[in-house]
């Protein structure tokens, strides 16, 4: 149920000695390549017609049969095509696809360890939770209203990681920007992996999409990572100061505001 948790053992690496190769960003991600079967399982629901809540039930339950398999956490939109395998981002940027092309109106909303929807139908408003293939369809209009309550508290849950507990987030969170959260989760991935070249890529194109305070938070530890690791001296100069660089671009956007 969990997203872009970073692995409190993070912080305690040496990073002693590791070997890594820059990757290529633009491509890494595959977010527009939806598969052929997706598209005929789209056309499965296009020819209904209908903004029915039951549509909306029909899809998500056939989206965990056919697709959303097995949750894995930090799993990427490729992974869901390739192996089944989903996490609580990558399956809402599957659903959210899926609600644009039949036409549907929805809201994302993104907490600090959660990411849900809420979808407009003729019936009312559905709440869906793309981690919880029983009860993650809610229709009932009380009950969505005493979740969408227990998210804005944002409480911390029991094993969560602490790096993320000074944030109070609750807020809509555009299509546009579901892309910049996968980058980041990949970043955070190669963090958890020593692989600190890689890491700053990735989080490079994550802000470049949505600068999101998670990488306010995950920069400076990032940096001191860098500091301790066994990369060369260039290395650790060119990648400290483009992060550098990024958390004063974005302390000057903040400020301006």
């Amino acid at each position: 149920m969990r997203i872009l948790v970073l692995a409190l053992y993070g912080l305690l690496l040496s990073l002693n000695s590791f070997g890594q190769n820059a990757i290529t960003p633009a491509s890494d991600l595959t977010l527009n390549q939806f598969s052929h079967g997706f598209s005929d399982f789209i056309s499965s629901f296009q020819a209904k017609k209908t903004k029915d809540y039951k549509l909306v039930k029909h899809l998500f339950v056939r989206a965990h049969k056919e697709f959303l398999k097995n949750y894995r956490a930090y799993s990427q939109v490729n992974d869901i095509f390739e192996k089944g395998n989903y996490d609580c981002l990558s399956g809402t940027y599957f659903f959210a696809n899926s609600l644009e092309q039949l036409g549907f109106s929805y809201k994302i909303y993104e907490t600090n360890y959660h990411i849900f929807m809420t979808v407009k139908t003729s019936r009312g408003e559905v709440l869906l939770e793309s981690t919880d293939c029983a009860n993650g369809l809610v229709t009932d209009q009380n009950l969505i209203k005493e979740r969408i309550s227990k998210y804005q508290q944002s409480k911390t849950t029991p094993g969560a990681q602490l790096y993320l507990s000074k944030l109070r987030l609750f807020h809509e969170l555009l299509p546009s920007q579901l892309p910049g959260l996968l980058y980041f989760n990949r970043a955070v991935e190669a963090f958890n992996k020593n692989e600190l070249i890689n890491c700053c890529v990735y989080l490079e194109q994550a802000w470049k999409i949505y600068d999101n305070p998670r990488i306010e938070i995950f920069t400076p530890i990032l940096l001191h990572s860098i500091e301790a690791s066994s990369l060369n001296e260039s290395s650790k100069e060119k990648l400290t100061l483009l992060l550098r660089n990024h958390q004063q671009s974005a302390f000057h956007s903040l400020a301006s505001r």
